[in-house]
Formats: C-alpha cells, structure tokens, sequence
C-alpha cells in the first residue's frame, strides 16, 4: 500500500505519519533554537559557502578543523556550546566545523587544507586569508580571547595582493620580508596541490636568498628563526637541510626568546626532527638519521632524570633505526652501551638523593618518620621497577636479533638482574629461552615451568584483590 497521495504537486500523508513528522519537525527546530541560544550557530556547508555568508553579512569566517580525539570532543562539549561563546561569535563571526578524518569533509572542503595539526581552529578574513589560527582552548575565556585577538589582527590587516605589490616594488626590509613569507606559506595551504607547489618554489628560493645573505648575528635574532623555524616545519624539510642547521646553529639564543616563542621552536624543531628519523628508516639513510638524532641535544629543555634524559633518548633513536635496518653490529653496539649504563644505576642513591629532594619541604610536608619511610619505599620501588624493565625490554630485543652465543650472554646477565629485582614472567620465559640458545637446558626448562607458576600466581593475586576490592 502507499503511504501518500500525490495530487497536483501537493504531498498528502496519512494522520500517523503527519503527526510523526510533525514530531520530528518539532524536535529539530528546538535543538536548533536550542544550538543557537546555548552556543555556535555552526553553519553546514563548505568552506566557500562561509566566505560568501561572511561578506554578505560583514563578519569573519571562524572554522573548527577537527577530529574524532579528545580535544575536538571537550571544545564541542564545554566550550562551543556556551551562551558567552555563543552569543560572541554569532554576532562576529560565520562558523563552520570540517572534520579532518570525515571523508565527506574532506570530500566537500578540499580546497581546504592545514598541514601540521588535525584539531585546530582558524579565524579567516571573508576572502580567505588566515587571520589567526590556535590549537585547544580549555574554557570559553581562551576561546574568547583568541576570537579578540584575530578581530584585533583584522583592523590592521594587510592583503596578500596588497604585500605582493609592496615586495615587487623593493619593499624587502627584514619585518616586511618576515611578514610575507608566512602569509606566502598561509597561502600556499589554500591553493591546489599545483599551485602549492609553485608557491613554495618561489618561496623556497626568496628564503634562501634572504638567509644566507645575513650574518650569523642577524640570523640567530629571534625573528628570523621564527620564520625558518615555521618554513621547515611547514612545508616538511627534514634536518639534512641548511636552513636546519642554521636553526641548530642558533639553538643557544632560545634561551633570550619570549618563552612562548622559544616553546614553539622547540615543539617545531622535536616534530621535523620525527619526521626526518621516520624519513631515514623509510629510506634506510644513515646520514638523515644522525643528523635528526644530533639535533635532539642542542633543542633539549626537559629536566633530565637518570632514567629519562637526551642520551638515552637518543640512543634509542640509533636503536630502532639499526633494528630496522638490520645493521647488526652497530644495533649489537647501541644496545650493549646502553644497557651497560642501566645496570651500573645504582637505585639507592637515586632514592637517596630524591629523599633529600623532599626533605628540603619538610616543614611543609609535615611528614611522619612512618610516612618517610613509606615516601622512601615507593620512590626506591619506582627506580629498581624502570631499570627492570629498561634490561627487560632491550636485553629481550637483543636475544631477537643477534643468534652469536659469546654475545648472548650479556642479555642472559642483564635479564638476570631484572628478574632479581622483579619477577616477571615474560621475562622469565626470555630468559628460559636465552638459556637453551646457549644450551643450558636443565636451568632452561626450570625457569619456563617457573614463568608459568609466577604466571598463574600473578592471576589469582588479581583475582583475589578483585573480589576483595568488590566486597569492600
């Protein structure tokens, strides 16, 4: 049977499904009044379709350029929604979300495109230049003081076409040539793939030009570090190039930076250093990967710890590479050194000198001799736990890789000291299995029954805290 009449155009429905339609009409526009009364009025559309809004009506195009993670989930819960939010941006703003792993976005927006972030958002003028662009607000004020900002940026904004005639006409001071370089790199993200490429050509050898034609002092300058800094990581060079080793050259002067700006390098520099090691496993370059792994020292801000610090870091790095590209030697070489390391930790003086860390606050922490002692344990648990795993990880990756017996006994030595400081059975069974390579086959079969006792051991503790925690 159908469930319409048609007649002269006019859509006839039967009563149930007319009160149902209804219904759902009813429905859609509350949640729509509700989106606008509560929050952003997030238009649907393309990119194009926000522009030709926000000239119409005289307003700025806002996109959230999203993803299905965290952030993009807590912006759409706590910050978008909010009547402050809400009410600022509609009145100066057109807004609009693409997602970056939505195929029909990506399909619908594909003139639209950010390298380096897939959760960000952007502020654009209503032709389409890049205002201002930011990366998480926690709360509607940041959000808010972004919003601020780009409109700020705005009253004083200078067109691409307006800058073009300025640098063809000889206007090439440091500030200006600063200033048209990132908005040409802006741009270049606009384009097709072809014109982006024609850009980042004509950009690419302005920059050079600009660079290398400055002394070491101009080129160290806050400034133009910023820019080289933004230029490699923007259009994916890898540390093998020059302008990167000027950067690594000046790596000292961060420490005369705003410290936002000197952040924002670091950050930069840490994620083309990635780049550059994925690149040379890819291409098994040996050359590329030391480079990225020499850049790792000059940029390192963290607080090292023994067991976390730029070396260790970085001998990891020639790990993995010479795993992957089995170069066993030099693989056999970078483990031995660094394991040799771990096992000489001694985790009593660390804990030692972390207690008297603490101690400096006593009258603060106002600790009793028995909360000491329990500080002291756990900190002492904490290193011998992390040097056991560190000689339970690498010796296990060692045993994989190298078959010569001489050799297999410094795993046999290093997973014996992390199975003194903790009985693990995977590592248990490595080292079962490291014992009949070297053909000790008694011990080898007594530590694999062992590994399955500790084993099934370790799942009835669970289950028993489990039952205990439910009881309780």
């Amino acid at each position: 049977m159908n469930l319409y009449i048609k007649t002269h155009n006019i859509l006839i429905l039967p009563n149930a499904i007319k009160r149902l339609v209804l219904l759902a009409f009813l429905c859609l526009t509350s949640q729509v009044f509700a989106q606008g009364e509560r929050g952003i009025n997030f238009i649907r559309g393309t990119f194009e379709n926000a522009q030709k809004l926000a000239k119409q009506h005289g307003k700025l195009v806002f996109i959230s350029y999203e993803n299905y993670g965290g952030n993009s989930r807590w912006m759409n819960q706590n910050v978008f929604p909010t009547s402050e939010v809400g009410s600022f941006f509609n009145e100066n703003f057109i807004s609009l979300k693409i997602n970056s792993e939505s195929l029909r976005d990506k399909s619908a927006n594909s003139e639209f495109k950010y390298y380096g972030a897939s959760s960000a958002y952007f502020f654009f003028t209503a032709d389409g230049e890049l205002i201002y662009k930011s990366h998480f607000a926690s709360n509607p004020k940041e959000l808010l003081a972004d919003a601020n900002r780009a409109i700020k940026v705005n009253e004083n904004f200078l067109s691409l076409e307006y800058l073009d005639k300025m640098f063809s006409k000889g206007e090439q001071s440091p500030e200006m040539f600063y200033l048209y370089s990132l908005r040409r790199l802006q741009a270049a993200h606009a384009g097709s793939n072809k014109e982006r490429e024609k850009s980042i050509k004509e950009l690419d050898k302005a920059i050079r030009g600009y660079a290398l034609g400055l002394d070491k002092k101009s080129l160290g300058s806050e400034q133009n570090m910023l820019l080289l800094c933004e230029y490699l990581y923007q259009t994916n060079k890898t540390s093998d190039d020059e302008l990167f080793k000027i950067l690594v050259s000046n790596s000292e002067n961060l420490k005369g930076f705003n410290e936002e700006n000197a952040n924002g390098i670091r950050q930069r520099v840490s994620r083309i250093i990635d780049r550059s090691f994925n690149q040379a496993m890819l291409n098994k370059n040996e050359d590329l990967m030391n480079s990225a792994v020499a850049a790792i020292s000059p940029f390192w801000y963290e607080k090292s710890t023994p067991l976390y610090n730029k070396e260790m870091l970085m001998t990891s790095y020639r790990i993995e590479f010479y795993e992957i590209t089995k170069n066993w030697e030099n693989y056999s070489q970078s483990i031995t050194s660094y394991l040799n390391y771990i096992d000489a930790i001694d985790a009593e003086v660390l804990t030692n000198q972390s207690v008297a860390e603490f101690k400096k606050y006593e009258d603060k922490s106002k600790f009793t001799s028995e909360e000491w002692t329990l500080l002291r344990d756990d900190i002492l648990s904490g290193y011998n736990e992390e040097v056991a795993y560190q000689l339970r990880l690498y010796g296990w990756r060692f045993a994989q890789n190298i078959t010569d017996k001489e050799q297999l006994k410094l795993p046999l030595k290093w997973l014996g000291k992390s199975l003194r400081i903790s009985e693990n059975p995977i590592a248990m069974k490595t080292y079962s299995q490291l014992l009949y390579k070297v053909g000790r086959e008694e011990e080898a079969k007594k530590y694999a029954e062992d590994a399955i006792k500790v084993a099934k051991g370790q799942v009835i503790a669970r289950d028993f805290r489990e039952e205990d925690s439910k009881s309780q």
